[in-house]
């Protein structure tokens, strides 16, 4: 966290903030007004029904099961314990505020979209289709996660293994949604948007409030 001055990061997560932003914002544009993104869903599904195999149907069970945004939240909720333990406080308060906007930001939006999900899922699932919960969380757990940890990784190969753990761990959740045919793609899509959107908007706040108070930054492991 250290490695760049705040400015800088308040500039790269504008960025992240004005395309995941634009992104959601065109995928919930054309889920309300026709039809136009829908035959990306269906090609989408229609792909992911030929790749099923049992073992690969066995597999993406797994990683459903451990990305759910239950497990994400309670992991979030531990990381932050240990951080708090270890004087780290900002950063603690930050990973649970991040997860807790992800949270409440899918909610709203799958109770106000009220999209129907797919009918052929290999697994039981309930409430709305979009945005995907577990993409959301899955994103939001692990953004947080590395803009958090990138700078106490002493050696640049920690860092590469940190990012690369990250997206690996977004894709195989993102991916299994879709196998199993959990959710439609633009669901996914859309709740990736909104796990860089609620990280990006939480840092930002963040970074502009505590730089008017520097002396409690300081205390808090900024």
């Amino acid at each position: 966290m250290h490695m760049f001055p705040s400015w800088a990061k308040n500039i790269l997560f504008l960025l992240v903030v004005m395309i995941s932003g634009l992104t959601l914002v065109i995928v919930i544009e054309g889920l309300i007004s026709g039809t136009e993104l829908l035959p990306f869903n269906t090609a989408i599904e229609s792909f992911m029904i030929q790749l099923r195999t049992p073992f690969l149907t066995d597999f993406f069970v797994v990683i459903t099961k451990l990305g759910s945004p239950f497990l994400f939240t309670f992991t979030a909720i531990l990381i932050a314990i240990l951080l708090f333990v270890r004087k780290n406080i900002y950063e603690a308060i930050l990973l649970v505020l991040a997860t807790g906007v992800s949270l409440v930001a899918v909610t709203i939006l799958k109770d106000t979209l009220q999209v129907a999900r797919p009918a052929y899922d290999l697994i039981t699932t309930n409430g709305w289709s979009f945005p995907s919960g577990h993409a959301t969380m899955a994103t939001t757990f692990f953004f947080i996660v590395s803009y958090i940890f990138f700078g106490k990784m002493k050696t640049i190969a920690g860092k590469i293994y940190l990012i690369l753990g990250s997206i690996l761990g977004v894709i195989l959740v993102c991916l299994s949604r879709l196998y199993l045919g959990a959710h439609w793609a633009l669901d996914v899509l859309g709740g990736i948007a909104l796990g860089l959107l609620s990280v990006s908007l939480t840092v930002i706040a963040f970074n502009l409030i505590f730089e008017h108070w520097r002396p409690e930054r300081k205390k808090l492991g900024l």
